[in-house]
């Protein structure tokens, strides 16, 4: 068993604050506080420094959903025992979350007598916009969640009908590291008009069509809601 497989094993199924509180050591890594999902394939720059030099460090990763180990990613190491790496970030754990935590471990097995391990922890998300629960017509009420935005700035929804903006809502301040916002109203905030509709988020209070990044929804009003 390599080194990374060994420290991700010992971890219990509580193993992100297990991660999270780990002493300092002579290794350290860094990541992105939070990896957006925008578009194609995103990537996630880990930062290592503490490792063998010349040497080889592997990185792996749990969640509380899957405690078992992935090992998702390795590096060849400088001279110097550093390495930068971008890497594709670990998949989450169901097709159903928008967001998750994940423990970071970067594992050197130079010496199996004495591995070098080092971690952390960082977030992934969906950027976009969901609507909990699905709505049955109109004036049901829904919670509108952005993700993936910019912290400390408003999320907004357009709200538009035959190229014209009927509503804009703004969902409250993005917070925390993956820019989230929730707002609980009518599905449709505005007068209902039958037939396609087409909600654009983003963080601009005025609707542009030029403005990204920004998420595309479509829906349609029939009149057998009414």
């Amino acid at each position: 068993m390599t080194a990374l497989r060994r420290a991700l094993a010992v971890l219990p199924v509580g193993a992100l604050a297990a991660v999270a509180a780990a002493p300092a050591g002579a290794a350290t890594i860094k990541t992105d506080a939070c990896v957006r999902y925008v578009s194609g394939q995103p990537t996630m720059t880990v930062v290592g420094a503490g490792f063998t030099p010349n040497g080889f460090v592997s990185l792996g990763s749990i969640t509380r959903a899957r405690p078992a180990p992935s090992v998702f990613s390795s590096s060849p190491l400088e001279g110097s025992g550093a390495f930068l790496k971008s890497t594709l970030p670990p998949l989450f754990s169901s097709p159903k979350r928008n967001l998750e935590t994940f423990g970071l471990v970067a594992a050197d097995n130079t010496n199996p007598a004495a591995p070098i391990v080092a971690s952390t922890t960082f977030q992934v998300v969906r950027f976009g916009l969901t609507t909990t629960p699905t709505p049955r017509r109109p004036t049901s009420k829904v919670t509108y969640t952005g993700r993936g935005f910019s912290t400390g700035k408003p999320i907004y929804v357009h709200f538009r009908f035959a190229g014209v903006t009927r509503r804009t809502v703004s969902l409250g301040l993005a917070k925390g590291a993956c820019g989230i916002a929730s707002k609980r109203m009518r599905a449709l905030p505005t007068k209902a008009r039958f037939g396609q509709w087409t909600t654009y988020t983003n963080q601009t209070r005025k609707y542009s069509a030029a403005t990204r990044p920004d998420w595309k929804d479509s829906f349609r009003i029939f009149r057998r809601f009414f």
